[in-house]
């Protein structure tokens, strides 16, 4: 899959999701750099095993403020955009920007598209996955269309 990363296009993504365990098993052993758990496999470690878990997944029925007390020690969060309709990633992020404070990268990961990369920059997220290549070129039109906006945005200033 293709990533786009501080504009900067990449296939050379080090983060793998962490694949379901079964009940007994531990997962210990998947605390490791760049491994991403999803919200239930988060929420079932120890308070000693959040702060070495470097990343999360997000699906858009997720409530984020269960990652308020651990955002410290977390260097990704990833967001779910299961149909490119479902709006609630937009909400996650911009919850996890602006009211948690959460300063480390937030990625879009599933139905991203290049239309949408702005709306979700003005959200808070800092990097996109997207399943197939992009249209470099569209893409980087998307990116450097507006230098400002007239509503309150994340990233954007506001033109005045």
């Amino acid at each position: 899959m293709t990533l786009l990363r501080n504009g900067v296009w990449t296939d050379n993504d080090a983060w793998t999701p962490v694949e379901s365990h079964d009940e007994n098993e531990s997962l210990k052993t998947d605390l490791q750099a760049h491994h991403l758990l999803n919200i239930d496999q988060f929420q079932s470690l120890s308070l000693e095993e959040k702060t070495r878990a470097p990343g999360v997944m997000l699906n858009p029925e997720d409530d984020v403020q269960v990652l308020k007390e651990h955002l410290s020690t977390l260097q990704l969060i990833a967001i779910n955009f299961p149909k490119y309709t479902d709006g609630r990633g937009y909400s996650q992020a911009r919850i996890l920007r602006t009211q948690l404070n959460f300063p480390g990268e937030i990625r879009a990961i599933g139905d991203v598209r290049p239309d949408q990369i702005l709306f979700m920059m003005r959200a808070g997220i800092t990097s996109f996955q997207f399943e197939t290549q992009p249209n470099e070129q569209v893409v980087q039109q998307i990116l450097t269309r507006f230098k400002a906006n007239y509503q309150p945005s994340y990233s954007l200033p506001i033109a005045g």
